[in-house]
């Protein structure tokens, strides 16, 4: 039987891929968003043959640790990310548009955005810095989830809730009491992104291309529900 030298099976063997990469992504705990951007980033990932595994974990602990390499990046964030953390890339194609929209037993005029509610009490979704940073000035509070919101909202803890457009809770609540109303137009609509850390520098161009790609083709809009 004829035996191969060492040398090339060792060759050999390096060549073969064992398996795709796995990057290890952080996503918002309990944040119904996720599953609307979970499926563009795997459907992404598949196209240049990676494979995404989702870390959850609160906003800020997600970036921080994505940032100091713990982890490979951290999905569905806004832009400005990688100005306070350093070691992040982002991938410059959004995975999500975002569309923070007022909910309320009232109706309140909205068509002049986010200072259309400023003489009314907000509840907004902790951790998500740009909704915080766009109501700072603003009567508010911050609870841990939609649900959340919905109950203080509707026992009067505060007047508008702010949501995403598509969000199911809300959509839930909706179908169950016909005095919450969604008021439209959408406050503005927010882009969200995938970041790597730097290690991943290579990748950012190609997962770019996939999702740029996968926008063009109709199949994100379809994944996210974004057209709804």
């Amino acid at each position: 039987m004829m035996r191969l030298p060492v040398a090339l099976l060792f060759c050999l063997v390096c060549q073969t891929p064992l398996h795709a990469e796995e990057l290890q992504l952080s996503v918002i705990a309990q944040h119904s968003v996720n599953d609307r951007i979970w499926p563009v980033l795997e459907a992404a990932a598949k196209r240049i043959n990676i494979a995404v595994a989702a870390r959850p974990m609160s906003a800020e602990r997600g970036v921080v640790e994505a940032n100091l390499g713990q982890i490979d990046g951290a999905v569905g964030r806004s832009t400005g990310v990688e100005q306070k953390f350093s070691d992040l890339l982002r991938v410059p194609e959004p995975v999500y548009h975002y569309a923070p929209t007022a909910y309320s037993y009232m109706r309140p005029d909205v068509r002049g955005g986010w200072p259309s509610l400023r003489s009314y009490s907000l509840c907004i979704r902790r951790g998500l810095q740009l909704t915080a940073a766009r109501t700072r000035d603003m009567a508010r509070q911050q609870l841990a989830d939609e649900s959340s919101m919905l109950r203080m909202l509707k026992e009067g803890g505060c007047e508008v809730a702010i949501m995403d457009r598509n969000e199911p809770a809300a959509k839930a609540a909706m179908a169950a009491d016909a005095g919450l109303a969604q008021l439209r137009p959408p406050l503005e609509e927010m882009p969200l992104y995938i970041y790597l850390h730097k290690r991943h520098a290579a990748l950012v161009p190609k997962l770019a291309a996939a999702l740029k790609q996968m926008r063009a083709d109709g199949t994100l809009q379809k994944l996210s529900g974004e057209a709804d």
